[in-house]
């Protein structure tokens, strides 16, 4: 929820957030944290960094309770032990963070790997990395449309044209970050509809049909 809230607040600018390297080399990580505890940690991330926004990925070894999970820059890589509940991702945020606790980092996904302990071929590995065609729906712009809806503050959207998506919210008069939300609304398109970028996104007033921000999806 904090995250979520966090993506609406003018405040939570991109110029301002941290980078993947100034969260490890600060010593922010510790053996054992939860995922609610990384999440914490990684609140003024990049989208691409965080491995808690639609984008990113992760690999359930679900035979030893383990998983690795990164975000779509795929800058670091971090195993979680005594998983039970991996991470399940929507449109923009993460619907369920899972549990686990964290066992180790790494730079790469084939380090992460070698760091479980066990071959590639000798464990049931669900890969679940957002990017994967396979786990595109063919949905398409209609159905996009229909998650964005649900996300809380947005009021109605839709496609007035292939090249054009508006996007109603109910509080136009908040200080929303239009650059993050769409961002994420963007790639969550991509990953997730099989929504080729090349369109703008448009953000309305629907009380007096203003525009109150935009973004470009190139």
């Amino acid at each position: 929820m904090k995250k979520l809230l966090g993506i609406l607040v003018l405040g939570l600018l991109l110029s301002g957030c941290s980078t993947t390297s100034s969260v490890v080399s600060g010593d922010t990580l510790k053996i054992n944290m939860s995922k609610y505890e990384l999440n914490e940690k990684f609140f003024m991330l990049y989208p691409g960094d965080d491995p808690f926004v639609y984008g990113g990925g992760s690999e359930l070894y679900s035979d030893i309770n383990k998983e690795i999970i990164w975000g779509a820059n795929k800058n670091q890589f971090y195993v979680f032990r005594g998983v039970s509940e991996p991470v399940n991702c929507g449109i923009i945020m993460c619907n369920k963070i899972g549990n686990g606790t964290l066992e180790s980092w790494h730079n790469t996904l084939e380090s992460a790997r070698a760091s479980i302990s066990k071959t590639i071929s000798e464990t049931t590995s669900t890969t679940s990395e957002t990017t994967s065609t396979k786990k595109v729906s063919k949905g398409g712009k209609e159905k996009m449309a229909e998650e964005i809806k649900k996300i809380p503050g947005v009021a109605d959207a839709g496609w007035p044209q292939d090249i054009s998506l508006w996007i109603f919210m109910t509080e136009p008069k908040a200080k929303h970050d239009f650059d993050r939300l769409g961002y994420s609304v963007c790639n969550g398109g991509v990953t997730k509809f099989g929504v080729p970028k090349g369109y703008s996104i448009t953000f309305w007033n629907p009380y007096n049909k203003k525009e109150i921000g935009k973004f470009r999806c190139y």
